[in-house]
């Protein structure tokens, strides 16, 4: 396919150099045969007959009759016009046969030469034809006729010299090789993006088309970046999947395994134990129906576009979140307040917004000491909204800090799974964050606790992800 597109290339603009040497070559024959010589009132191309006729009198005159029709025979370099000698009988020197005008032309200056018209040199002249009276004194009298016959493309390719079908050829030629030339300049990077793309779709995710050297236009350049930045995109989506039914594969391992050991209870029949199991078996269901879904919301805010047109009031939003996280935290002491507040929009997804900051406070809830307060701030900082989130739990390791978004990332002291979390709150805030090209780090706050800062831009969000910076 693509060699077709390079010979359809080649083919094209071949094509378009021969119509432009044939448009060139009309308009320089028109301006011949047209355009008046200055002073003299007679175009370029009876000045040129003119010539011709003053040059086959010359050859009758000074050589002879055949010496002159072996130069008719022979001579190749007239150019577009032909001439016709006649003898005093009205026969053809080379016993060609002349169109009507010719013939009559010829007889209209024998006649003026019999009714002693023009003088001694009778002659007629036309846009497109010359004729004259040549007297000899050996071989009596002849009329020439110089005309100018056919149409553009007949006397194109008729009564040419040999040097002029040689500078065709060679035109030909450079044009050809120039074509071939853009054709491969303009198909071979394309011909390198097909491959890449073929290699992708054959599972190769790691095909790229990578810097072009040859056929560097911004056009393809930007094809090429675009292609590359879309594999690399589809890399990212395909792994991403890939990771995510993985580490769901794994977590739901433990909660099915002990539902099976709860139905293996419950069918032992002892009363004592059927209540127990049953509590367990629902306790795990629980636990799957929470983490199927928020795998499902993560896959949601990797892989699919949902509108950004919302406009959201944050300090309001967070006053929804923080009441019902404070209800929750109510039988164990642990209280979430709103300790410094500033009234901040911006354009974004309500419904995703709200799922990261409930995500980050209730993990802080989880985590925090029993009778501890959750503080949340909301201020301005500069062009960007800022929402501070501080716990007063353990902390989390230094190392650690940078990983506790990843989707199933837990750390192994304190935030542990007795806490009932799936590990897929944080990660997918910051899925969320980043659609509205926010973003959010964690660090331990002195005194003790985590602290998570989101940053979100006030201006409107693009539809595109970009990914924040996590820690």
């Amino acid at each position: 396919m693509m060699q077709r597109l390079f010979w359809r290339i080649f083919a094209a603009i071949w094509f378009a150099t021969v119509v432009l040497m044939v448009a060139f070559a009309w308009l320089a024959t028109a301006k011949f045969e047209r355009e008046k010589i200055p002073g003299l009132e007679i175009t370029r191309l009876q000045a040129s007959m003119d010539d011709l006729l003053t040059r086959t009198s010359h050859e009758l005159r000074r050589e002879g009759v055949e010496p002159t029709r072996r130069w008719l025979q022979a001579a190749t370099g007239f150019g577009p016009a032909r001439v016709y000698v006649f003898d005093a009988a009205g026969n053809e020197l080379l016993g060609r046969t002349p169109s009507a005008a010719v013939r009559d032309a010829a007889a209209a200056v024998l006649a003026q030469a019999a009714d002693g018209m023009r003088g001694d040199s009778p002659s007629l002249s036309s846009g497109r034809l010359r004729a004259r009276l040549l007297r000899t004194r050996e071989a009596g009298t002849f009329t020439a006729v110089a005309a100018l016959e056919g149409n553009f493309f007949t006397r194109l390719v008729s009564r040419r010299p040999d040097w002029f079908w040689q500078n065709v050829v060679m035109a030909m030629a450079i044009s050809a090789a120039i074509s071939l030339l853009i054709a491969w300049y303009v198909a071979a990077p394309l011909q390198r993006v097909r491959a890449s793309a073929r290699r992708f779709a054959q599972g190769d995710l790691d095909a790229r088309v990578g810097r072009i050297h040859f056929g560097r236009s911004a056009e393809v350049v930007a094809l090429a970046t675009e292609f590359d930045a879309m594999a690399e995109r589809i890399k990212v989506l395909v792994e991403s999947q890939r990771r995510l039914v993985r580490d769901v594969s794994h977590e739901l391992r433990s909660p099915l395994a002990r539902q099976r050991v709860a139905l293996e209870l419950a069918r032992d029949g002892d009363p004592a134990h059927i209540s127990a199991a049953l509590d367990r078996i629902e306790c795990e269901s629980d636990r799957l129906e929470s983490m199927l879904a928020q795998a499902l919301e993560l896959s949601r805010l990797e892989t699919a576009d949902f509108a950004m047109d919302d406009r959201v009031e944050l300090d309001a939003l967070l006053d929804d979140v923080i009441t019902n996280a404070d209800y929750e935290g109510a039988p164990r002491g642990r209280k979430v307040a709103l300790s410094e507040r500033t009234h901040l929009q911006l354009q974004g997804s309500h419904r995703a917004l709200y799922s990261a900051l409930e995500n980050v406070i209730r993990n802080a809830l989880a985590y925090t000491s029993d009778g501890s307060t959750v503080a949340v701030r909301l201020l301005r900082a500069g062009d960007c909204a800022r929402v501070i989130v501080r716990d007063h739990g353990p902390g989390v390791a230094e190392a650690d800090l940078a990983r506790i978004f990843e989707p199933f990332y837990r750390t192994d002291s304190a935030r542990t799974r007795s806490s009932g979390g799936t590990g897929l709150g944080l990660a997918i805030a910051y899925r969320a964050i980043a659609r509205h090209r926010g973003t959010i780090r964690a660090r331990n706050a002195d005194g003790g606790g985590l602290e998570v800062s989101i940053e979100l831009p006030l201006e409107a969000p693009p539809t595109r992800k970009r990914e924040p910076a996590r820690a």
